[in-house]
């Protein structure tokens, strides 16, 4: 009994942990001014420009709006999904930039421009391919104890 306490207890360290690092992430951005953002978005010339605003405008906001569905366990599984496809996306992003040009950004725009947080390119690829399985393993788990969506499917 006490080993499944246990499991539950990380996955819940786990959960809330990706869901503070996105809450985060989205924060720093959405209270920065807009033209901040995409700016650190058109630096890596990966991405068309032409979605680069676009992007720029929603991603802050679904780190925000997720992270904190994660948090408090609204929507878990599908929270999970989300975030895990976030950290892929950021880690491809990364890994084509630097297949492109040798070297990992200087500044990546993961935690906004005034953030307290900064981490290095080869930082940021390690922390998001790990959120990445982390929330993988979130989104496969059919329970989630200590979740609203627990206490909401009990009553």
């Amino acid at each position: 009994m006490k080993s499944k306490f246990y499991f539950e207890s990380f996955w819940l360290i786990v959960r809330i942990f990706i869901g503070i690092v996105f809450v985060y992430s989205g924060w720093t951005k959405v209270t920065a001014p807009l033209e901040n953002f995409r700016g650190v978005i058109a630096q890596y010339e990966v991405i068309p420009y032409f979605f680069v605003p676009v992007i720029a405008a929603v991603l802050p906001w679904l780190e925000l709006i997720f992270g904190f569905f994660l948090l408090t366990g609204y929507m878990t599984r599908f929270s999970a999904l989300v975030t895990s496809g976030l950290c892929l996306s950021f880690v491809t992003l990364l890994g084509v930039y630097f297949f492109k040009t040798g070297k990992f950004p200087a500044d990546c725009g993961c935690f906004g421009e005034g953030s307290l947080i900064h981490l290095s390119g080869k930082q940021v690829l390690m922390m998001d391919s790990a959120n990445a399985l982390l929330s993988l393993r979130l989104f496969f788990a059919k329970k989630h104890p200590w979740t609203l969506d627990a206490f909401f499917s009990k009553r």
